[in-house]
């Protein structure tokens, strides 16, 4: 058996994509193809943008194919969003003195 598109293959994966969220093959049946599903995120070459990667292939002893579809996000957009939107945790030493929040300048 042999992978279609190769660098979601243990031997050529591609460390552009490093954290696999998902990843899992089935066989429904004995005589159908089997289907290999990945989901990866990751950043752009130069990293301004989060890369989200969903990876689809079936394979088969009569076909094969694959397809890939790709998210992306300014890095900067998707940290805001999270500073905005994400639940808050802070932790601090048992040292640090109560930080009082910040005030707006009045003109």
């Amino acid at each position: 058996m042999k992978a279609l598109h190769s660098r979601y293959t243990a031997e050529g994966h591609d460390t552009r994509y490093p954290l696999i969220l998902s990843q899992r093959t089935t066989a429904p049946e004995h005589d159908t193809p089997l289907l290999f599903q990945e989901f990866c995120l990751g950043l752009s070459d130069d990293q301004s943008r989060i890369v989200l990667r969903r990876y689809f292939e079936q394979y088969g002893p009569s076909q094969a194919q694959w397809v890939e579809y790709v998210h992306s996000i300014p890095t900067a957009d998707l940290i805001h969003w999270i500073m905005t939107h994400g639940q808050l945790h802070i932790e601090c030493s048992d040292n640090t003195p109560p930080l009082s929040p910040p005030t707006t300048a009045r003109a």
